[in-house]
């Protein structure tokens, strides 16, 4: 034996062995590029949301919506019950609760949209069809910053203003506050972008709607719906 094919044999061996103590220490967590933390990473960049129709099915499992992002950074992803070469893809989670030891669920994710659903109790992908109407609910938003901003044509911020939403920031408070997805009137799978449509109700209680794509990870606002002439 050589001595490059010694090194080389000694470099395979020491990397081997890292990987070991990796796994062991970290339980896969610290490794981005290993599938399942991929899947994870994709879907923590995304507003998680939950049709309306399934909302009571978390409420009669004692789960809370605030416990979604812990849950699905510690849950497992079984690939071998995923759907993973259609649009949309459907993952299949499984893990812990606070109220439950194995709570299984589906994460519905669009190519390039920025939202996906989170189906509850469903026990294979093949059962958990994607909602497609009435309404859904976030219940996890990517980040604490603003996910939402407006693009920078006169006619947009004209509109904005006359609805009172004076910076992106009251978007996001607002949207945070009462938002909901209108996914009959949202096209997830259009082409090349997925059209979202979302509402709110401002200060008043007024609904309001506006369409936003997915662009540099963030949530670009294209159109406010208002009937004003001011911005004609």
């Amino acid at each position: 034996m050589n001595s490059f094919t010694r090194r080389l044999l000694y470099y395979g061996i020491g990397f081997g062995i890292g990987l070991i103590f990796v796994f062991f220490f970290f339980n896969n967590r610290g490794c981005s590029w290993l599938p399942e933390n991929r899947v994870k990473e994709v879907v923590s960049q995304r507003i998680i949301f939950i049709s309306e129709r399934n909302l009571p099915v978390l409420k009669k499992l004692g789960i809370k919506e605030n416990e979604i992002g812990a849950y699905i950074k510690n849950a497992e992803v079984y690939f071998s019950k995923s759907i993973k070469n259609t649009n949309p893809k459907i993952y299949h989670f499984e893990g812990p609760t606070r109220t439950n030891d194995n709570f299984v669920c589906q994460i519905v994710l669009y190519d390039d949209s920025f939202i996906c659903e989170l189906v509850p109790n469903q026990h294979s992908s093949k059962n958990a069809a994607p909602s497609n109407k009435g309404y859904g609910k976030p219940v996890r938003f990517p980040k604490e910053g603003n996910f939402f901003y407006s693009d920078s044509t006169r006619y947009t911020i004209c509109k904005r203003k006359a609805l009172g939403i004076i910076e992106d920031s009251t978007l996001m408070s607002y949207f945070r506050q009462s938002g909901r997805i209108d996914l009959l009137n949202s096209n997830l799978r259009s082409k090349p972008k997925p059209e979202h449509r979302l509402i709110f109700k401002d200060e008043k209680g007024i609904e309001i709607g506006f369409k936003a794509t997915y662009y540099k990870e963030k949530a670009k606002v294209i159109f406010f719906e208002y009937d004003g002439e001011d911005c004609n």
